[in-house]
């Protein structure tokens, strides 16, 4: 579960900077990303422990900051 939880972060870490960065189509296409990135912490926070709140709350975060990043457009 932690070597899951790690990876999971990076990619919502990696994912966050790059939306800070994207334009036109390639802002549409990580938005997918960041879809599946939500889904997935969503899955994995239904078996998270009291310890983990705090980081689950972090990485929530982080997904809703990426959605902002890309644009008026996509949902916040």
């Amino acid at each position: 579960m932690a070597i899951h939880m790690n990876r999971l972060e990076s990619e919502i870490d990696n994912t966050l900077e790059l939306s800070a960065i994207c334009r036109g189509e390639w802002c549409r296409a990580l938005e997918s990303r960041v879809n599946d990135l939500d889904s997935e912490l969503t899955e994995v926070s239904r078996v998270k422990t009291i310890a983990d709140s705090s980081r689950f709350a972090m990485m929530s975060d982080k997904i809703r900051k990426a959605y902002r990043n890309l644009g008026p457009n996509i949902h916040v």
